[in-house]
């Protein structure tokens, strides 16, 4: 898909944020145009196996809709075809050498 340089532009000016969640937004509209296209499917398509007014559809595929996990696992059961990948990295910690405590008299706190 073709870039706009004029949205390229104003995309950079959005705060850092902001333009995490729309960038992830459009991937997320990307794969699934990807999806329908390997399959020679269209929009209207996905509403009718989804259930939905092809205008819902539209509107969640202009890259600005919030989708939820229920949806997006819906449309991914619907196309038999993934479309978000959740990466889990392995929290290494470092190795402790644990010196044991040593009990000791209690400390009286210091008297008013």
């Amino acid at each position: 898909m073709k870039k706009s340089s004029i949205i390229e532009a104003r995309r950079k000016q959005v705060n850092p944020a902001v333009r995490q969640k729309v960038e992830l937004s459009f991937q997320i509209v990307d794969r699934i145009h990807e999806i329908l296209e390997a399959m020679g499917l269209k929009q209207k398509d996905l509403a009718m196996m989804l259930g939905k007014k092809e205008a819902e559809i539209s509107k969640w595929m202009r890259g600005t809709h919030n989708f939820t996990i229920e949806t997006l696992v819906s449309i991914e059961n619907t196309l038999d075809a993934p479309i978000l990948q959740v990466v889990h990295q392995e929290v290494k910690y470092p190795d402790y050498e644990y010196e044991p405590m040593i009990a000791s008299e209690p400390v009286q706190p210091p008297e008013p």
